[in-house]
């Protein structure tokens, strides 16, 4: 479902009001589902983008040590050189205190947010640092508060649509919930 967000009237360079409207959604098929929505509603490709995170990972919820079937690290023992055998989910030790609060990372992190438009009916991808989201979602008409919250959904793995046109914000809102 989605995250209202409301919308902002700001200008362009050549001095033309725009509209914002920007959405948060949980899954990335109900995303392209509303772009889609916009597409054939009239609202412009151009004006239509969708940013996506990864959410972030701990490699002791990955299944581990079977063949054809699925386990966790929680159901795995492991051995210790010179000592008992533990749960493959306990902490393997840290610099610092509370190792077993802190998520174990693997070689599938990354910390990559991406940018997708849809100009001319081509789709294309980009990837965007933190400061270039946060700035887009601030140039856009959003708050500063706004702005990072969003950017702090995208690495919890929630997608935004964000919108702007010389169309209506209701007109707008219609077409991205019908």
């Amino acid at each position: 479902m989605a995250r209202r967000r409301p919308g902002a009237v700001l200008h362009d360079n050549e001095g033309i009001a725009m509209a914002t409207l920007c959405r948060a959604y949980t899954t990335e098929q109900d995303a392209h589902a509303a772009v889609d929505r916009l597409l054939t509603g009239g609202v412009s490709g151009a004006e239509v983008r969708v940013l996506m995170g990864d959410a972030v990972h701990d490699s002791r919820d990955a299944p581990v040590g079977s063949f054809a079937a699925a386990a966790t690290a929680v159901g795995e023992t492991v051995g210790s050189y010179a000592g008992p055998e533990h749960s493959g989910r306990e902490a393997m030790g840290s610099f610092t205190a509370e190792a077993e609060e802190q998520r174990r990372g693997g070689f599938r992190d990354v910390d990559r947010e991406t940018v997708t438009t849809h100009r001319g009916g081509v789709k294309r991808v980009g990837v965007a640092s933190h400061r270039n989201l946060k700035r887009m979602l601030l140039e856009a008409g959003l708050d500063d508060a706004a702005a990072t919250s969003d950017v702090d959904a995208l690495h919890h793995g929630r997608i935004l649509v964000l919108v702007q046109s010389a169309m209506a914000l209701d007109e707008i809102a219609a077409v991205i919930d019908a």
